[in-house]
């Protein structure tokens, strides 16, 4: 039922308090904004150059003519040969996936080896089931997996992958190794299984050339080696044409994981683009904006994501003062023409006019000079800015990355004079990351002599197993510059003295000397590893490869190895 009782609202009201002036501070007076002085505005205006009326106008229409080069070739380090380069193949997958061929045979996992060479015996279905039995046989015995009578490990270490020998153990009877069936396939000599006829002969070949195509499309590198490896870094340079002018692009320092455009630089010889194959096209400039902006207008509510007067810099702040100067004077100045272009060229434009809201034309060039630019390519060895050029490459989009296979911090240790390659992680025969801190190679360091004061004396401390020592040597003879050259360390065990052994492949155990740059490897160290990427084109190709990557270490380390130590004497027993 209704309640018969009255109910009151109590209520505030919000208003401003205006200052008082002629009728008593009315809130009308207050929105009129009126000046006192406009005479010293308009001095102020005058001495800001504002009465030039350079931005009276503002663009209505753009008329933008392009022109084109195509990059048509790919040079993988500093001095290789160029290739074709394909069309629409990213150039993250010719930089990080090149190898040479006996860079790409040990580099194989056993697991991938078995399974090359499960589908080459899968493959030889024509042949009847006795002859192929008996290919099968020849294949396992000409190619085998792993070799048992070789020793587990060269440096007298420990096993150095129980996981890898136990697979290969197992698949050594069932799978030949696909890599080097690969080769002798390819071999001047070709390999051939005996005991076959003639019509067995051509199905064999038949099913080999088949086998041959597939193992080259999926794993066989598409260019030579771009990884330096005294520089921990890529190098490699892109090639484009038009008309009668090459533009060579080089990417002197790339560490890896996606090729930006500020990563190239361009040949001193480039110049711009000629009017050969142009495009003129009508846009419609559009207001450059950000969060934050100021309002262009007397009464419009502003952004408050940023607040641009609480922004502190001081002297020597210029970055903030630049960008605090940019977004009150400069902001609503900027303008955004979009355009678009296809990608796989280097573009330029040729021809820009500006029409403004009076109807005037204006032909507008590029700014800056070769003492300032702003988003332009350097000149290769000077650092001077070369041609207004924007190079559009085929980019990895979408791409996705595993763990790494391999992982090795390099790292100075200056209380040991020496640097380290701390190998964290290395690649199992089965294709899967191995820590190598698993391995125990049963270090004993020597104690104290069990004569009564008698004093021991030490070569050296023990150091970990997987600490790859770097010795400072002259970079070239009567030289006062250094680098770094790959050593070993000889660790005491049970059972004699062991080895350092570096396992994987970015140390190249396998190479004799290997140097690495003093000035690559800074005190805040670098890590670098062996990622394994996957990546779709644009015209849906999947692109896979394990690629080489740098990037900033940890800092110092301390390996606590000394020299020429003196272990204290037992005390004698009363």
């Amino acid at each position: 039922m209704a309640d018969d009782k009255a109910v009151f609202a109590h209520f505030h009201r919000i208003e401003p308090n205006v200052r008082p002036s002629g009728t008593g501070g009315q809130l009308d007076e207050a929105l009129q904004a009126r000046i006192a002085d406009p005479l010293f505005l308009l001095a102020r205006q005058r001495q800001l150059a504002e009465f030039h009326g350079e931005d009276g106008g503002s663009p209505v229409g753009c008329s933008l003519t392009t022109a084109a080069a195509t990059v048509d070739r790919f040079r993988p380090g500093d001095r290789g040969h160029s290739v074709p380069y394909p069309p629409g193949v990213p150039v993250e997958y010719l930089a990080e996936a090149g190898r040479t061929p006996a860079q790409a045979d040990r580099e194989l996992p056993l697991r991938t080896a078995a399974r090359a060479g499960l589908r080459f015996l899968g493959g030889l279905g024509a042949l009847p089931t006795g002859v192929r039995d008996s290919v099968t046989d020849q294949a396992l015995a000409a190619f085998p997996l792993l070799d048992s009578t070789s020793p587990a490990d060269p440096a007298g270490g420990p096993e150095p992958d129980p996981a890898g020998r136990t697979l290969a153990q197992v698949l050594l009877a069932r799978a030949p190794h696909g890599g080097k069936l690969a080769h002798a396939l390819a071999s001047a000599a070709g390999w051939r299984p005996t005991g076959l006829n003639t019509a067995q002969l051509t199905a064999f070949n038949l099913a080999a050339n088949k086998w041959k195509a597939w193992f080259a499309a999926e794993h066989t590198p598409p260019t030579a080696s771009s990884w330096v490896r005294d520089r921990l870094e890529h190098h490699f340079a892109v090639e484009a044409s038009q008309g009668g002018q090459r533009i060579t692009l080089t990417a002197p320092e790339y560490p890896g994981g996606g090729a930006e455009g500020y990563q190239f630089d361009i040949d001193a010889t480039a110049t711009a683009l000629t009017a050969t194959g142009t495009q003129t096209r009508t846009v419609l400039p559009t207001r450059a904006t950000y969060p934050g902006m100021p309002a262009e207008r007397w009464w419009e509510f502003e952004d408050t994501s940023v607040n641009l007067p609480s922004i502190e810099a001081g002297p020597a702040d210029l970055a903030r003062l630049l960008l605090v100067e940019f977004a009150n004077v400069y902001g609503n100045d900027h303008w955004v023409v979009p355009l678009e272009l296809e990608v796989g060229h280097v573009h330029g434009i040729t021809g820009l006019t500006v029409v403004d809201t009076f109807g005037d034309s204006l032909n507008l060039k590029a700014a800056g000079d070769e003492h300032w630019s702003l988003f332009r390519l350097g000149i290769a060895g000077s650092g001077r800015p070369g041609p207004a050029l924007l190079p559009l490459l085929p980019r990895a989009a979408g791409r996705i990355e595993g763990p790494p296979v391999e992982e090795v911090l390099f790292v100075r240790d200056e209380m040991a004079n020496l640097a380290w390659a701390i190998e964290r992680t290395v690649q199992s025969a089965t294709g899967k990351p191995r820590p190598r801190a698993d391995e125990n190679p049963g270090l004993t360091p020597p104690g104290p002599s069990d004569v009564p004061g008698a004093l021991t004396y030490q070569l050296a401390t023990a150091v970990p197993y997987q600490w790859i020592p770097l010795v400072p040597v002259p970079l070239a003879p009567g030289s006062a510059a250094t680098r770094f050259r790959r050593g070993r360390m000889t660790l005491p065990t049970a059972h004699g003295t062991l080895r350092t052994q570096a396992r994987g492949r970015l140390l190249e155990p396998e190479v004799a000397r290997v140097y690495f740059r003093d000035e690559e490897i800074p005190r805040s160290g670098v890590t670098a590893g062996r990622t394994p990427v996957t990546v779709r084109g644009h015209d849906g190709h999947h692109y896979r490869w394990t690629g080489y990557r740098a990037r900033a270490g940890q800092g110092e380390a301390a390996s606590g190895l000394t020299f020429d130590g003196v272990l204290p004497a037992k005390e004698a027993t009363p």
